[in-house]
């Protein structure tokens, strides 16, 4: 089991550097940023001569782009990114651009011919099974890569100060600055920090400007609130690990009570998306 405190991460110094190394995501591409990285983190970088990047996860699963202000759905001070490889179709409607998460899941399983395997968790979500959910990854796939499909106005604004964070992790009942911004996003959770009274959760995004270089904490609470979307469109985790490792995974998760299954987080993918 994890130590009960400390700086607890997944995927180590390679997975830290491949997010860098990839910011910012190219517009309505979220999932396809995360299962880009979740595949480069175990070395597919390449499939069938073509380069695995975020836009060969977006057409295999069925990304959709939408027509409206680009502004309108980027963190405050970010510009546009439409450098796309390759062509994707328009959504019906701004509201279902985007991609939805079992797609993405099908997606990084047939792009790695079955090597990597996806566990797909639609919750429940607390603060305490949010904790839980990491603990075990850790546990049993620590090389892990986690992608958060959230509603980002649940978490706490992504640049706090550092009496408010430290208070948090002593304990201390403390309110953290609102969010910059209001989407439905793919994020990745990246490590756990425990203080003598509380816990924060390092949170990699797909924008600089948010946090630290792309990462902020947050607390559990705002997390599970976020995954959790308020019974509006469906959250939830993506864990992607080796095959072996998500079958242990599945069986451990089911153990203690979570809801393995597909999610839908509104997105509507394009006609033709792999089964």
């Amino acid at each position: 089991m994890p130590e009960p405190s400390g700086l607890l991460f997944f995927g180590g110094s390679r997975l830290a550097a491949l997010h860098d190394a990839e910011l910012p995501q190219k517009d309505e591409f979220c999932g396809p940023f995360w299962g880009m990285l979740g595949l480069h983190a175990f070395g597919f970088d390449e499939v069938g001569g073509e380069p695995v990047d975020q836009d060969i996860v977006a057409r295999e699963a069925g990304t959709t782009l939408s027509q409206e202000d680009p502004y309108v759905s980027l963190p405050p001070g970010e510009e546009p990114r439409v450098d796309y490889r390759l062509e994707l179709p328009a959504a019906a409607a701004a509201a279902e651009a985007g991609t939805n998460a079992p797609p993405v899941a099908r997606a990084v399983e047939r792009l790695s011919g079955g090597a990597l395997g996806v566990v797909r968790l639609a919750g429940p979500w607390r603060s305490d099974t949010v904790v839980r959910l990491l603990e075990l990854c850790l546990e049993h796939a620590p090389d892990a890569v986690l992608a958060a499909n959230i509603a980002t106005r649940y978490l706490w604004g992504t640049h706090p100060d550092q009496a408010t964070l430290i208070a948090h992790l002593e304990g201390h009942d403390v309110e953290g600055p609102a969010s910059e911004w209001d989407v439905g996003h793919f994020v990745g959770l990246g490590f756990l920090l425990r203080g003598s009274g509380g816990m924060l959760i390092g949170v990699r995004d797909t924008y600089r400007s948010l946090g630290w270089n792309g990462t902020h904490l947050q607390p559990p609470a705002a997390v599970a609130a976020a995954l959790a979307r308020d019974g509006r469109a469906e959250g939830g985790v993506l864990c992607i690990c080796r095959t072996d490792d998500a079958e242990r995974l599945e069986r451990v998760l089911a153990a203690e009570g979570f809801d393995l299954r597909d999610w839908d987080n509104g997105s509507v993918p394009a006609p033709g998306t792999p089964a």
